[in-house]
């Protein structure tokens, strides 16, 4: 039977592994050392091993922030004019989501981080073809995680709006969260994705994992990654440009799949949007488009 620990803590998911170890006393004198909130589990294995959790006691719900405008300009003033454009769409995007799930029920893990979002354009291969620039749209604003909760799925929209730069007559298969059709094809891409930021974040943790004779770690919504299958082996900095690129990979997988699942073949190898076109359509091309129909 595999031997499993959390990655977060089964009743405190803001709080996610930090130390493991097979004495008591190392995790303990790393709590009384840590600075942050921690918890701790026992996991009575045949040989027990003790996990160190550390996070932040309090997660916001999206009804305590005000998206309007003086919110957003305050923080996106700073960043170039393609960097404040993606912002705004994607705490539209964000709006969006929270207005269709309720924001009483929807979760703010983490601050609001404009300024990876210029990180995430500035590594995009403008002008490569459509399923190569969307992949990297979507993988980039994803690994750099700029929005509280939901970059999934507006990751997925961006991605929509690369491919409708190019020919606006697009239709995006439904990709809605209630729909059979996203369980069937695109949950898979999803789950993939998050095993792989995963492991791109955690690798040196994940190996003391591997030492302990851990086999699997499970995130929140059930997401089981197994040990076996990723190279952890690697120094950290390594670890986050290999992910990162299999990350883009699996992306650009995914732009391909819609492609497909469209019938659009002819845009597999047509050239994707520069990054002055896709901006421009995300200024000029959305207007009228009410949002709340993508979630």
């Amino acid at each position: 039977m595999d031997r499993l620990v959390f990655y977060h803590h089964p009743q405190a998911e803001k709080f996610s592994l930090r130390y493991s170890s097979a004495l008591l006393a190392d995790i303990r004198s790393r709590r009384e050392q840590s600075d942050e909130s921690t918890k701790l589990i026992g996991y009575p294995f045949e040989t027990p091993v003790y996990v160190l959790y550390e996070g932040d006691t309090e997660i916001e719900s999206a009804q305590d922030i005000d998206f309007d405008r003086e919110w957003l300009s305050d923080r996106i003033r700073d960043l170039p004019r393609a960097g404040q454009v993606v912002a705004f769409r994607l705490v539209e995007l964000l709006e969006a989501a929270v207005d269709v799930r309720e924001a009483d029920e929807f979760r703010l893990y983490k601050q609001f981080e404009p300024q990876k979002i210029q990180q995430a354009l500035d590594h995009v291969s403008w002008g490569a073809s459509v399923p190569e620039v969307a992949g990297e749209v979507m993988s980039n604003l994803i690994l750099r995680h700029s929005l509280p909760n939901a970059n999934h799925r507006t990751g997925i929209a961006m991605l929509q709006f690369c491919i409708e730069s190019v020919d606006p007559d697009f239709a995006m298969p439904r990709t809605h969260v209630d729909d059979d059709t996203w369980r069937e094809w695109v949950d898979p891409y999803i789950v993939d994705s998050k095993r792989l930021l995963t492991v791109r974040r955690n690798n040196l943790r994940f190996k003391k994992l591997e030492e302990l004779d851990i086999d699997l770690v499970e995130r929140k919504d059930g997401i089981q990654i197994q040990l076996a299958e990723f190279e952890l082996d690697m120094h950290w900095r390594d670890a986050l440009s290999e992910y990162a690129s299999l990350h883009e990979s699996h992306c650009t997988d995914f732009a391909q799949a819609v492609l497909k699942r469209t019938e659009r073949d002819d845009l597999l190898d047509q050239q994707g949007p520069t990054k002055p076109e896709f901006i421009t359509y995300l200024e000029e091309g959305l207007v009228e488009r009410d949002f709340r129909e993508m979630f």
